[in-house]
């Protein structure tokens, strides 16, 4: 039977201990989850059980791609990768989203996504070619730097290969290891360190197959629609404003941040983002502001190389520099040259000791919360009273100390949800422009509370004076996004909640159905579609739950947010944002009301239909959702409630 339009049709199971390849039917899966995180999500809920660890042959890591992929104009190239981490203690089920070109090519190849179990006997990698899988000895590539891998391949397979590896830190199972494919998209969460477990150093793949869509010509319409919203849009026009080529992603059309750097060594790379920013404010103060472009970069590509987490990298120099000033890590001690933070021999210097396992940098190896404790009581609480971190240990963007919603988006993720928090935040740059008086923002604070009435059900979405409508937005929020994890289109993409040139400047939250609709045949409403998403809203915190994470008692958010004054925004140095009927109001010195934030959380289970008490989700819920299996096995383990 041929493939519906939008998909390829099928998911390889590749076991590493057989040596098997199995194919399993995408469409199992595509009527309750379509695709992306949600499919992977399904199949980790099926195949890994609580009991099983991060580094454990059981563990799958599951790689897939959404039925949006492979279409030029749409910038649905983005794929995920799902298991679970080592990140947090206990492990529990994680996701990272990707970019590049790598699962564009694996649709092309034949599959919709991968599923990875078991563990070689010796370092292998795997072969995808239209169709056809093979393990290759990587004996030769063991060691070696994630971007030199990629580059070893290809010189043996051809450059058409696409391919994504890991580098040593992912082979001596650190907690931060990353994934690295080509166009230097880089997948964090842990998930790095499960490929390493299982002697996995690569996958490449190349595929010569063609994405069809069932309705090619209202396809085309919705992407000149989507042009048309999307014209003249700050947020593109300010990501263009930096230096560098530009390196779009496979089939993609929003000139976002994605860009090459030149390095005077010769080097070419990836200088975008988080991580082309991490060691900004370190090497700010070291040099001059702005900072040398080439250390930044260079900081970045030492990531690369090693296959470290760059927001790993962040929290560790902020942790340093906290107890270096403090007195209570010194040079001596650590093996570091704590005194030149900021300069490109100090991130060498760290980089390598994590690495090589030297000094501090060998507690550093095992996590940030692991290195706290090893170096002593005042420097674990520097660690819980100074800093805010994500339970897998990365610094919170998007604070909840400024923008409340996101204190709900946090305590209900395993991982920072980057693509919720965007929807909250980036609403409010174009909206400071007009608080600035810059001539052409029309973002003003009635556009901001149309939007927000639209978009969120509310006006007091933004209002940042009370805590009132938060838990609705934040429901909403996940509802639309974790959908979209499952299309998976890119953020820079979709929503567009402000259009800058039509009368009322308020965007179309319809889009993506309309999208979904065109490309698969299926017609899928707004509404049908935040059905799979609170599904997967659904099957995620189940996954949570049963691996430990114990409703309210885990849906926690680090005890700083609730202590310490928040004293600047990098973008919005005095923390301005809209308050009580529209006035301006500032953030500075903020902190997040515990007693606020557990009634905004009882609200919002509320919202959900679970327990108000607990946390814990209702039978009637998940059997509405169709997640029958998964209320019979948490009522089986004392998980459910009603």
């Amino acid at each position: 039977m041929p493939p519906g339009p939008g998909y390829a049709g099928k998911i390889a199971r590749v076991d590493l201990t057989s040596k098997k390849v199995v194919h399993i039917p995408t469409e199992n899966y595509t009527e309750a989850f379509i695709g992306g995180q949600g499919i992977a999500a399904r199949i980790y809920w099926e195949e890994v059980l609580p009991e099983v660890g991060a580094f454990d042959p059981e563990n799958r890591l599951i790689f897939l791609t959404g039925p949006c992929a492979g279409f030029e104009g749409l910038s649905g190239c983005r794929w995920v990768a799902c298991g679970k981490s080592p990140a947090a203690s206990p492990h529990f089920f994680s996701h990272c989203n990707l970019g590049g070109t790598w699962g564009v090519e694996l649709k092309a190849a034949g599959f919709d996504g991968l599923v990875i179990q078991g563990r070689a006997e010796r370092p292998v990698y795997i072969q995808v070619e239209d169709g056809k899988i093979a393990l290759a000895d990587a004996s030769r590539l063991w060691g070696r730097s994630s971007v030199l891998v990629r580059e070893m391949i290809k010189k043996e397979l051809g450059d058409a290969f696409k391919v994504v590896a890991v580098g040593p830190a992912g082979e001596k199972l650190m907690p931060m290891a990353t994934l690295l494919a080509d166009s230097d998209s880089s997948g964090s969460g842990g998930l790095g360190a499960v490929m390493g477990a299982k002697n996995l150093k690569a996958i490449a793949v190349r595929g010569s197959g063609v994405v069809q869509a069932a309705r090619p010509r209202e396809l085309k319409k919705l992407l000149d629609y989507v042009a048309v919203l999307q014209k003249d849009a700050p947020e593109h026009q300010r990501e263009t404003e930096r230096g560098g080529r530009i390196d779009l992603c496979s089939g993609c059309v929003v000139e976002c941040i994605r860009r090459v750097y030149e390095a005077e060594d010769g080097q070419t790379g990836k200088f975008m983002c988080q991580s082309s920013l991490f060691y900004r404010p370190w090497a700010a103060k070291y040099y001059k502001d702005p900072p040398p472009a080439e250390v930044l970069f260079q900081a970045t590509r030492l990531c690369d190389h090693y296959g470290l987490d760059t927001k790993f990298m962040a929290t560790s120099i902020a942790w340093l520099s906290l107890c270096f000033h403090a007195g209570v890590l010194k040079e001596e001690d650590t093996l570091l040259p704590l005194s030149e933070i900021g300069s490109l021999k100090f991130i060498q210097t760290l980089t390598a000791d994590i690495i090589n396992g030297r000094g501090l940098g060998r507690e550093l190896a095992r996590g940030i919360h692991h290195a706290a404790a090893a170096a002593g009581e005042r420097a674990a609480k520097l660690l819980h009273e100074k800093m805010t971190l994500t339970k897998s240990g990365e610094s919170m963007s998007y604070n909840p100390r400024t923008f409340i919603t996101t204190a709900l988006l946090y305590a209900m993720d395993p991982r920072q949800p980057i693509q919720q928090l965007h929807e909250v935040s980036r609403i409010t740059r174009p909206w400071m422009d007009w608080v600035k008086k810059k001539p052409g923002a029309h973002l003003s604070t009635s556009v901001l509370r149309a939007i927000a009435k639209k978009f969120w059900a509310s006006e007091l979405a933004v209002d940042y004076s009370t805590y009132e409508g938060k838990a609705l937005a934040a429901k909403i929020i996940q509802d639309r996004q974790l959908a979209r994890e499952c299309l998976i289109i890119c953020d820079h993409y979709t929503p567009i909640l402000y259009v800058e040139h039509s009368p009322d400047h308020v965007g179309d939250p319809s889009v993506d159905s309309q999208i979904i609709s065109a490309v698969t045949g299926r017609d899928l409403s707004e509404n049908d579609l935040y059905r799979v998403g609170e599904r997967l809203a659904n099957l995620q915190h189940a996954l949570l739950v049963r691996e430990g994470h114990r409703g309210e008692n885990g849906d926690v958010l680090p005890e700083a947010c609730f202590t310490l004054p928040l004293l600047e925004e990098r973008l919005n140095p005095d923390v301005l944002l809209p308050g009580k009927n529209g006035e301006i109001v500032s953030r500075k010195g903020a902190v997040v009301d515990r007693v606020q934030f557990q009634n905004m959380l009882k609200e919002l289970y509320g919202y959900r239909n679970w327990d108000t008490e607990t946390g814990l989700q209702k039978k009637s819920q998940l059997e509405n959702l169709g997640l029958q299996d998964v209320a019979a096995d948490l009522a089986a383990r004392g998980l459910l409630k009603g």
